[in-house]
């Protein structure tokens, strides 16, 4: 028999066969239904369904009948959800995928392709990080004895993978390190960027967008133990993994698990859903294994019984102690031989000792009597200390003088034997009363009616401390339990005058003593300099504040200035703070962002006071010389205010709002992700108040038109989430008032003067005639009329090209004092072009009797335009 060899098939013929039979499955199943697809969402529930609810939308389509739902899942609910079967897919991370997959027989459909650097990638790790600031940790191993942050125990990118990294070299996060979880990759980032933890970890790619979306600055943070793996462009610090599967449960029919693994997989790269998702499309299910080993050296999922010590890990672990333990009980032994010993010893020694007691006690009993008068004075004295820092701290935290002092006294009779303290302070000349203890109207008046303000008075006009005893005291105090009083001077150091008093009465039967008179003026001079601090603090917040409105009104005037240079921009800075606002409202920016944002857009534009009259007020299209003169502003503005410090974080914004998401703006050409929030924000309000604002050689666009074009530029100039939120934020809005193009105010006459005047004559020139021709005239001059001036030529060959200027500079303003309500243009040299608003009888014969034309020879011959 002939030796025939079978012919292997092409891979052609392969994927004609497996689509065959994936269209005739298709054809098995015809039934629909609802269908959930579970997503962990381990950015929250919100960031879960911006990102998925278009493939569910996808889905739709691309399965005619059956109605897909996301279903967002924190952690710990993504077991409970595939054990009670309440959802069909499930989208979570590797490790999930290989527990739910022993554990409940998921099994995957296929792979995600993660968009990056507009690249997909189907592979994934953890990045282990710190802040940039954080010199004493650069390695691992520096982790020891530092807080760790993770996103959760059964996260693979955002703890597992690196868990794995650091055992690998010699460090286990578990005892080595202060561990704990924040339930989100984002809240990672926040702790270890905010301090509240030394270091995290997140899965590939969470930096780079929280820093795309405007949330972090990557500069901010180091990356340990970083990998350069050749093709994978993200930060890195652990070896690569599967990406996400999207998985079926066992109930799920293989025929529509295959439909959709299909769909997924013809999913085009640039549709909305994968945009939305952030991916590049889906791929054939990868091999897990190696997220398997991974999880079955740590132990986790369904490798978790592995954890449970066996003899030879409790010897590895624990050997030492047990030689230990059995060292200590033996050395007790040993002890306890040697102190049945000593306790004979012991009792031979009691005998002589109890003898030797009985002499003792008469001299115990009276060093007793001296050590309790000790321990009265000490506990009196630690108490007066205690008082004395209490107060101290109050000095340090008080928000205002008057809170303050009257915290000190209450503090100060808190003491057992105070009775009552007050302040007075020196006023226009009198001591009044600032601040008292707690106590009894009557016996505030039974103080200040007897000697004791006198007294004050005493120590405020000599400057010292004034001390009465319980003989010197008024009668209706020493009733009241009052055994002394005493009145220290405030003042803001020892050589300055007083400024006030503090007075404290005590119930003590030995009055004050010389240490405790020591401790209170010391208390004395920290409240008078308290005090002094106080009023100078005041002085210097009114300095403060009157420099910061220096500031202010020297900036918006330049802004001003600004305006006032050019008034077809009236107004455009605080039109564009407006739209700032409503933008940023609609897409729930916190409210001190919103008012950094509306400050930073009234000076977006105050570099331009750099730029040329010429070139600012230029009523035409600009040279690119001049438009690269334009361009300018930004960074002029940016360096006019970053050099004040209450500016810094505005002229960070305003420095790229002409900044564009594909790199064409300046001034640094920044793309999608490197430009502020804010900036792309105040990007959007400026194009739309630029498109709706009439400029003398552009007509304005109504708001459907220009939000139509900014949603046009969407993604390739502009943030798409922000031009969505500014269509809806702007469409009401009301645009300024259209202008005319004529002349208005002095500025706007000099203008013109320079860019459409004819120089010779003074009358407008030709390229006006044009630009209102290409523009539309105004409403008000429909009537034209055009003056011939034949032989003109002959006066220029006769009396020479110096005299014919002056006879046509002459005659044009001879024509606008004749005809002073028409439009006069110089046209061809010698002809002139006039507009009205009425019929005009412009006369020929009148206009060569006028003087500039007598005896010149010249005709004139006037008609219609």
């Amino acid at each position: 028999m002939e030796n025939r060899r079978c012919r292997p098939l092409s891979c052609t013929s392969v994927v004609h066969l497996i689509l065959l039979g994936l269209l005739l499955l298709f054809a098995l199943r015809a039934s629909a239904a609802d269908i959930n697809i579970g997503v962990l969402a381990l950015r929250g529930p919100d960031k879960a369904r911006a990102m998925w609810s278009a493939t569910a939308e996808y889905l739709d389509r691309a399965l005619p009948g059956d109605t897909f739902h996301i279903v967002p899942l924190g952690f710990e609910e993504v077991r409970l959800a595939v054990r009670q079967g309440s959802v069909d897919f499930v989208l979570t991370n590797s490790a999930y995928y290989v527990e739910l997959e022993t554990l409940y027989g998921v099994s995957a459909v296929a792979t995600l392709r993660n968009r990056f650097d507009d690249t997909g990638y189907s592979v994934f790790g953890g990045v282990i990080f710190t802040r940039a600031d954080r010199n004493d940790i650069r390695r691992i191993q520096d982790l020891r004895q530092k807080t760790f942050a993770a996103v959760n125990a059964s996260s693979f990118g955002g703890w597992q993978a690196a868990w794995l990294e650091m055992k690998h070299q010699g460090l286990n996060p578990e005892k080595d390190c202060r561990l704990g979880f924040e339930t989100t990759h984002d809240q990672v980032v926040y702790a270890v960027r905010d301090g509240k933890a030394d270091a995290g970890t997140v899965r590939t790619d969470t930096l780079e967008r929280m820093a795309a979306e405007g949330k972090i600055r990557l500069s901010d943070f180091y990356v340990l133990n970083q990998q350069h793996v050749e093709g994978f462009p993200m930060l890195l610090s652990t070896p690569l993994y599967p990406e996400w599967p999207m998985a079926k449960l066992e109930k799920v029919p293989d025929d529509l698990a295959i439909k959709v693994a299909v769909a997924l997989m013809q999913m085009p790269p640039e549709s909305p859903a994968a945009r939305a998702a952030m991916i590049k499309g889906w791929t054939l299910p990868h091999n897990y294994q190696s997220v398997r080993e991974a999880m079955r050296e740590l132990r986790t999922g369904p490798y978790e019984s592995l954890r449970r010590p066996v003899l030879q890990d409790v010897l590895a672990e624990y050997g030492r102690w047990l030689v230990l333990a059995l060292a200590v009980v033996v050395a007790a032994l040993s002890t306890l031989a040697y102190v049945g010993q000593i306790n004979r010893r012991l009792r031979q020694k009691q005998q002589a000792l109890r003898e030797l007691n009985a002499t003792l006690e008469e001299r115990v009993q009276s060093r007793t009597g001296e050590v309790l008068h000790l321990l009265d004075r000490e506990h009196f004295l630690r108490g007066i200390v205690e008082m004395v820092a209490d107060v101290n701290q109050i000095l340090i935290t008080a928000n205002s003088k008057e809170e303050m002092l009257k915290a000190c006294c209450d503090r100060l009779v808190a003491h057992e034997d105070y009775r009552f303290s007050w302040v007075g302070l020196l006023q226009d000349g009198e001591l009044n009363v600032a601040a008292r203890s707690y106590g009894s109207a009557e016996f505030m008046r039974n103080l200040l009616k007897n000697d004791a303000q006198a007294t004050s008075r005493d120590a405020l006009r000599e400057n010292r401390t004034v001390l009465e005893s319980d003989g010197e005291i008024a009668a209706d105090l020493r009733e009241a339990g009052v055994k002394a009083l005493i009145v220290l001077p405030l003042r803001r150091d020892a050589y300055a005058e007083a400024l006030g008093t503090l007075c404290v009465l005590t119930g003590r039967e030995e009055g004050f003593d010389r240490e405790e008179v020591a401790m209170l003026e010391q208390l004395a001079g920290d409240i008078g300099f308290a005090v002094h601090s106080f009023g100078q603090r005041l002085q210097t917040r009114q300095l403060e504040q009157d420099r910061i409105s220096n500031y202010e009104e020297t900036i918006l005037s330049l802004v001003d200035m600004i305006e006032k240079r050019d008034t077809y921009t009236a107004g455009h800075t605080r039109r564009v703070a407006q739209y700032c606002e409503l933008i940023a409202a609609r897409l729930g920016l916190p409210a001190e962002e919103v008012e950094q944002l509306k400050r930073a857009a009234i000076l977006h534009d105050i570099g331009k006071i750099v730029i040329p009259d010429a070139v600012l007020l230029k009523p035409g299209q600009l040279t690119p010389l001049e438009y690269d003169l334009i361009k300018q502003h930004a960074e002029v503005g940016y360096r006019t205010l970053i050099r004040i410090d209450m500016y810094k974080e505005l002229a960070e914004i305003m420095r790229y709002h002409h900044e564009r998401e594909d790199g064409s703006g300046y001034p640094q050409g920044l793309k999608d992700g490197q430009i502020p929030r804010l900036s792309q924000i105040m990007a959007v309000a400026d194009a739309f108040d630029a498109m709706t604002t009439n400029r003398i050689y552009k007509p304005r666009k109504t708001v459907v038109v220009a939000l139509e074009e900014l949603r046009g530029l969407a993604g390739d100039h502009y943030d798409a989430d922000i031009v969505a939120a500014a269509c809806e934020a702007l469409r009401d809005v009301e645009p300024p008032p259209v202008a005319d193009q004529l002349p208005k105010t002095l500025l706007e006459r000099q203008r013109f003067a320079y860019f459409f005047d004819d120089q010779l004559t003074g009358v407008h020139n030709a390229s006006y005639l044009q630009f209102m021709l290409r523009n539309g005239l105004p409403s008000s001059y429909r009537l034209g009329y055009i003056v011939y001036l034949h032989h003109f030529s002959a006066v220029n060959a006769a009396q020479g090209w110096a005299a014919g200027n002056r006879m046509l500079a002459d005659f044009a303003g001879q024509l606008l004092a004749a005809y002073p309500d028409t439009l006069v243009f110089r046209i061809m040299g010698d002809d002139f072009i006039l507009l009205s608003a009425r019929s005009q009888e412009i006369d020929a014969a009148g206009l060569e009797a006028l003087p500039a034309l007598a005896d010149s020879g010249v005709a004139i011959e006037v008609g219609m335009v």
